[in-house]
């Protein structure tokens, strides 16, 4: 386990990235300090790599930052580690490589991860930094570490966790939701009312918010729907997604009775789906949707100043009907369980969009779904997002949620989903975004020095 071995060959896979750093204790960098990267083999399906700056000041070498990311994305790549390790902070880059049908897959490589952290020399805190979908990942593995099997077995989780070997994982001890995804219910806001499962290529265009009919420009992707079409197709859409949900749990009674297509598992194709920011999403059309937030927050400007204000997104028309009808594009395409632990959600008859909130969601019904996670989580916790992305609103609502009492909320003016600048006339905004990161972990009492 505590094998490991240095990887230059790795450099030239994070080049795309910015992220090769000096992997030569004797080689210099103008631009950057130095850093090299050590490969961890944590389990039969997991391994890791670890950027470490040449030099560990001691404040710094006391805290450690983990980054994971589920969909078999190679996180090897990721953009947050060259950063931290350019403040002086070690930070963890996990993969998993299993079959990931259920979300719970996800604890023990997790965990293996946060325990083989806890064994390096001088570290005293672990971070968990979850950026995009990986936030709904590690707010789920926290979740369940602070509060064991209960957390991911409550009455009304729509696919409960088997709660074996669940009752000591390692917590950590500080959160971070970077740009976050916040899970299922972004793929619940894009389910598609104007198809049916059995002929998702044919659409009912009362329902469709891509007709023109309804107000929508395909040259600018973009929309403005009336009120009434708003009502009609929320009610539709909530409708459909509960629809879907009870004939997925019928059929995998079935399935555990012996009366399915296979004995453990069937496959599951679900039209006008999607897994990515497209699909049916009526606030990427409609940009009054989801467009602020309803409270005044950090605002890290590009002239240096910090305001706290209302955060309003950069984002126009982002609507991509190319993608209609696509099997990889607006499908969610796996098995029962694969849906019932990843993409279903519970929503009432008051489902809507709002500029400011996502009503009608039962967040505590699925694991992948951060805002439910956050409610058991206790640690202090960092929210950042990109005013030119679309995760503003649903990342306030994960901040509403959070039982930290340390909790922040911050934007970075100008910031798309890696918080690079949209814009040339926003400046560095990853260097503020990540000057932050260091000034939020670095604040005096908050992670304070067990020695």
């Amino acid at each position: 386990m505590k094998r490991h071995t240095h990887l230059k060959a790795l450099c030239a896979s994070l080049l795309f990235t910015g992220a090769c750093v000096s992997l030569d204790a004797n080689a210099k960098s103008a631009s950057e300090p130095e850093a090299h990267f050590t490969f961890v083999p944590l389990l039969e399906n997991a391994n890791a790599v670890i950027a470490e700056p040449t030099k560990l000041d001691k404040a710094h070498r006391r805290i450690v930052i983990l980054v994971a990311h589920p969909e078999h994305i190679n996180a090897f790549t990721y953009f947050i580690a060259p950063e931290t390790a350019k403040r002086g902070y070690r930070t963890m880059i996990l993969n998993y490589y299993g079959k990931e049908e259920t979300y719970e897959e996800f604890l023990r490589p997790v965990a293996a991860a946060i325990s083989y952290l806890r064994g390096l020399p001088g570290v005293e805190k672990v971070i968990l930094a979850g950026h995009s979908a990986g936030a709904a990942e590690l707010t789920y593995y926290q979740d369940v570490a602070e509060n064991g099997p209960g957390a991911c077995q409550s009455p009304n989780r729509i696919y409960p966790c088997d709660g074996a070997h669940l009752d000591h994982l390692p917590k950590a001890d500080g959160l971070m939701l970077l740009e976050a995804n916040i899970g299922s219910p972004m793929r619940s806001i894009a389910i598609d009312p104007a198809v049916d499962s059995e002929h998702p290529t044919v659409r009912n265009q009362e329902l469709d918010m891509f007709d023109p009919s309804n107000g929508f420009d395909a040259a600018t992707r973009s929309a403005r729907y009336t009120p009434e079409f708003e009502t009609k197709y929320f009610r539709a859409q909530q409708v459909r997604s509960q629809e879907v949900l009870n004939v997925v749990v019928d059929r995998l009674e079935k399935v555990k009775k012996g009366a399915g297509q296979y004995r453990d598992d069937e496959p599951f194709t679900l039209g006008g789906g999607s897994t990515r920011m497209n699909g049916a999403r009526l606030d990427l059309a409609d940009r009054s949707l989801l467009i602020k937030t309803h409270a005044p927050h950090v605002l890290l400007k590009a002239d240096g100043s910090a305001p706290e204000q209302v955060i309003q997104s950069l984002v126009g028309g982002a609507a991509v009907f190319d993608d209609l009808g696509k099997l990889w594009e607006t499908s969610q395409n796996g098995t029962l369980r694969h849906y019932l632990s990843y993409y279903a959600l519970k929503t009432t008859t008051d489902y809507r969009l709002t500029a400011d909130d996502i009503k009608g969601i039962d967040w505590r019904s699925s694991a992948n779904s951060a805002v439910g996670n956050v409610e058991g989580i206790n640690v202090p916790t960092l929210v950042m997002t990109g005013t030119c992305y679309v995760h503003i609103v649903p990342s306030e609502i994960a901040y509403d949620h959070s039982a930290a009492k340390d909790k922040e909320y911050v934007s970075v003016e100008g910031g798309d989903h890696f918080f690079k600048p949209c814009k040339p006339e926003y400046g560095d905004s990853i260097k503020r975004t990540f000057d932050y990161v260091d000034r939020w972990l670095m604040k005096p009492g908050r992670f304070e020095s067990l020695r």
